[in-house]
């Protein structure tokens, strides 16, 4: 009997603590008091995003002030508020939501923290969300801009706009800009792209940071850009220049065109010329100058087309350099040969150097047609050196040769 006593002692303790453990609010709850005063005749006022109480306050000199709870969506209740002095008959509670119901007690409090009874529920329901702007409108195909106007909203209270922007299909929601004041009814966006769409609405701000509710919905798309070259090509065989044409599209708003130039493929491209024509002659003092192309379209707006084509040219290369096959003195002459493979018929050019550092002297022997050349101005005892040159139709010259050199012996 004495172990069976023991055992219920033990297994009463048990739960005692378990449920102490398991509802710890018991624990915090404060001393209450049912004969302290508690608040009386509790009055309530709101608006859209707060709720005010006044009552009458207690002439006790026991009671230090008062404490307000509000009701939790779990069905608990929270102390949201604590008023530290007993002549105090107010209270606001803010950043509510409109248009929806709330619960609040109050009570009494002593400077040891006892507690009166609390009041009977008392419920109040904020106003409902501000109506949004009556009218609003988009304005579309303005170029790198997104315009919309709206009608100002009715209310005084009103002193801003929110505008809200989201991309195509996503709906999601961000704000781009604040207008102001209420008669300002204007937004426009230049930070979107061309020929897109976007989705916009204002939602308006009242002075007490009440918003309404959002606008409809309207779709903006900017203007497209013109349409892209069809085609460019550049010359690969002009002398010291590049031809350049293209193929365009017919063009609504069409004001004329942009060529572009780069040195190299990776590098900044420089418009080179602006104007109505499909073709352009880029003057390059360069043989075998490479350059890269493309062109952009522009309408009256300065919109330019996308790039999508594009052009290398190359002007005309030097002639392949010659290369000497005989180079004798023959009879107190100079008898020289050569060979080429360029394909085109060129005329040659022939540089005869002589004399020493102090006095040197040289001629260039030109329109030398053929393979041979035989120079017969030549002193004995002088040593010359010959290098050779190609020329195409056109004047341009190769690279020279490698240099030949011969001595004129005394006494041939």
């Amino acid at each position: 009997m004495r172990y069976l006593t023991k055992s219920l002692s033990a297994l009463f303790l048990t739960v005692l603590i378990s449920g102490c453990a398991n509802n710890d609010s018991l624990l915090d709850r404060p001393k209450i008091d049912p004969n302290l005063p508690k608040p009386t005749n509790v009055r309530t006022m709101s608006d859209r995003s707060s709720a005010g109480f006044e009552w009458e306050y207690t002439s006790n000199p026991s009671i230090e002030g008062y404490k307000i709870y509000k009701s939790k969506a779990d069905g608990g209740s929270e102390l949201i508020g604590t008023i530290k002095d007993r002549f105090v008959s107010h209270y606001a509670d803010k950043e509510l939501k409109p248009d929806t119901q709330y619960s609040y007690r109050f009570s009494s409090y002593t400077k040891d923290g006892t507690e009166s009874d609390a009041t009977t529920v008392v419920s109040v329901k904020t106003a409902p969300a501000l109506e949004s702007v009556s009218f609003i409108a988009a304005v579309s195909n303005l170029p790198n801009r997104a315009k919309i106007v709206w009608r100002p909203h009715v209310s005084p209270d009103v002193v801003e706009y929110i505008v809200q922007k989201s991309g195509a299909g996503d709906k999601n929601w961000e704000d781009v800009a604040k207008v102001s004041p209420r008669l300002m009814a204007e937004f426009i966006d230049t930070k979107v792209e061309s020929g897109k769409n976007y989705y916009y609405r204002v939602i308006a701000r009242t002075f007490d940071g009440s918003l309404s509710r959002p606008s409809e919905t309207v779709t903006v798309s900017t203007k497209k850009l013109p349409l892209p070259v069809t085609s460019i090509y550049a010359s690969k065989d002009l002398p010291k220049q590049i031809a350049i044409n293209w193929d365009s599209p017919e063009q609504k708003e069409f004001d004329g065109y942009r060529l572009y130039r780069a040195d190299k493929p990776d590098a900044k491209y420089a418009i080179i010329y602006t104007g109505t024509e499909k073709k352009y002659l880029d003057k390059i003092d360069e043989d075998g100058a490479v350059r890269y192309y493309k062109v952009g379209i522009v309408d009256k707006d300065a919109l330019e087309s996308p790039f999508e084509h594009s052009a290398t040219g190359v002007t005309r290369p030097k002639p392949l350099t010659p290369a000497f096959t005989l180079a004798t003195i023959k009879e107190n002459r100079v008898h020289l040969a050569w060979t080429t493979t360029e394909k085109e018929p060129v005329t040659f050019k022939i540089t005869k150097k002589w004399g020493n550092f102090l006095n040197k002297q040289n001629i260039t022997f030109t329109d030398i047609k053929g393979f041979n050349f035989e120079d017969k101005d030549v002193d004995l005892g002088q040593k010359y050196q010959y290098y050779i040159e190609s020329v195409d139709r056109d004047g341009i010259v190769s690279r020279p040769s490698d240099e030949v050199e011969l001595f004129v012996p005394k006494g041939l």
